[in-house]
């Protein structure tokens, strides 16, 4: 167990259609209230619109009503009242998955997905099931006391009958998929990466064209961690000792972005700084290396280049397997803003900065490249905190 204020409910999906399909028959949502997070994965009958239909309607009807204390009984009876009726097979059908995390117990209820994988420590946990029926449906539950850094992994059945016909004559088992996660070592891993990978390995069984919409979600539970930057140095020269006390009092990582900011903070620090030509490229310049600062890089376009890989995860969360194990700053930052960070501190500086002058970065642009930042990070469900100085 622990603490609940410093639990952090880590959340990572990744997905991919059905060859030939622009739209998913899978849906997930996530909805929280007082002591109470509930997730619910939910996949419909056939592909398409009808399907994305019935997802929805299933995983918005389970989580909402479950999140006000209703029954699941209630919500199933609700879902199956409200769906609408499939004319050539003559079904309302969805099939879902629901994981409620409330005072430190893990409650699943499983219908007709493949079964949740837990892992624990890295290995896989077996974890009791008990079955009981509403209505027509048979229904697997489960309840788990958690622990730091347990792992969630709901999954469609794309998952599992990936390959089928292709490199997987009986598609991706579930106890291959278990010594993949294992060989992975999920433990030191973010819950978006280990979607990303398992969604990327489907692909790959699949020869990049499934035969079924494919969706992952994984809830890791761990704690939260902290990452502070600087961007540009106070409005005021005679505030910088001053701004520079809180952003070093702060724990967590330290980021200082541009090179003024660098330089204000190597006069502070009283420490020089030593450029990392391995880690430039022809787009990013080379971070720096600095006693008691974590990362040094250069400033807007390094930040525009971090806003753009942001965006491109937030659209595709396969893109971050493309980025992550490369060493330039802005995909080092952008990693660890996705799989590293619970909360952003971010410092900005107001001060002018006369090398811009008679260019197109000025203080308005590089404003509002933090404030989109700012909204990105919270949709992926950071917090995060500016100070202007």
């Amino acid at each position: 167990m622990f603490e609940p204020e410093m639990q952090y409910t880590e959340m990572g999906w990744a997905g991919a259609n059905k060859h030939d399909e622009t739209l998913c028959g899978d849906c997930f949502k996530a909805f929280h209230s007082e002591g109470k997070k509930v997730f619910v994965l939910s996949d419909g009958l056939g592909s398409g619109v009808k399907a994305n239909i019935l997802s929805t309607l299933t995983a918005t009807i389970l989580g909402t009503m479950l999140t006000h204390g209703i029954t699941l009984e209630e919500g199933i009876d609700t879902v199956v009242s409200t769906l609408p009726i499939c004319r050539v097979r003559q079904l309302a059908y969805s099939t879902f998955v629901v994981l409620q995390l409330e005072h430190n117990v893990a409650y699943l209820a499983q219908y007709d997905n493949p079964a949740v994988i837990v892992m624990r420590g890295g290995k896989n946990l077996n974890y009791p099931k008990d079955v009981r029926f509403v209505g027509q449906k048979e229904i697997h539950e489960s309840r788990i006391p958690f622990v730091e850094d347990d792992i969630f992994i709901m999954m469609t059945d794309g998952v599992t009958n990936a390959g089928i016909g292709k490199l997987a004559s009986a598609g991706w088992k579930r106890e291959e998929i278990i010594a993949f996660l294992e060989r992975l070592d999920v433990a030191h891993m973010s819950a978006p990466r280990i979607a990303a990978h398992i969604v990327n390995g489907c692909l790959a069984l699949s020869q990049d064209s499934l035969d079924d919409d494919t969706t992952v979600l994984v809830i890791k539970l761990r704690q939260r961690s902290v990452v502070n930057m600087i961007v540009g140095p106070p409005q005021n020269k005679e505030d910088d000792n001053h701004v520079l006390r809180l952003f070093f009092a702060k724990g967590g990582l330290h980021i200082v972005s541009g090179g003024s900011t660098a330089r204000a903070v190597s006069k502070f620090l009283n420490s020089p700084i030593t450029m990392m030509e391995e880690t430039q490229t022809e787009e990013i310049p080379a971070m720096g290396r600095m006693e008691d600062v974590d990362y040094v890089t250069e400033g807007v376009i390094t930040l525009k280049k971090v806003l753009e890989l942001c965006e491109e995860f937030e659209k595709n969360p396969l893109k971050l397997l493309s980025f992550c194990q490369k060493k330039d700053a802005a995909s080092v930052l952008a990693s660890i803003l996705i799989e590293q960070a619970t909360d952003v501190n971010i410092y900005f500086g107001r001060a002018a900065n006369l090398a811009h002058e008679g260019t197109d970065i000025d203080f308005q642009t590089k404003l509002n490249l933090i404030r989109q930042l700012e909204e990105l990070l919270q949709r992926m469900g950071k917090y995060v905190k500016i100070s202007y100085c």
